[in-house]
């Protein structure tokens, strides 16, 4: 198992939502982001996941092959793919898990790599 916490500004959020995501969010994200009265804090929580997995996963994955989904229970889930979803595979494990949280200034996610069986 390998771990990676990341910690963004809610300011850089900010100004990626200002630019319509900047190509780093899916379009799902965007959507779920902006039904919230906190967009920007929504997206730093999955900017923070995104970059805590690139520095876990390496490579060539980019942070637009990870994106942030609701589970089936509400808590959050990473959905891999392309050079993401290799890496992953090459590093021997076989899912990633993600815990994210903010408040009024920044935000940050952990991120889990696991090995066998769900």
């Amino acid at each position: 198992m390998a771990s990676g916490v990341e910690i963004v500004e809610i300011q850089d959020a900010e100004r990626l939502l200002a630019t319509g995501g900047g190509g780093i969010f899916s379009d799902g994200e965007l959507l779920y982001a902006q039904e919230r009265v906190d967009p920007a804090r929504r997206l730093a929580a999955r900017l923070a996941a995104k970059r805590a997995a690139l520095r876990l996963l390496g490579g060539e994955a980019a942070e637009c092959e990870i994106e942030v989904v609701r589970g089936a229970y509400g808590p959050p889930v990473l959905r891999l793919s392309g050079a993401a979803r290799e890496r992953l595979r090459a590093l021997g494990a076989s899912r990633a898990l993600v815990s994210l949280t903010h408040e009024r200034s920044h935000a940050a996610a952990l991120v889990l790599l696991v090995r066998g069986e769900r």
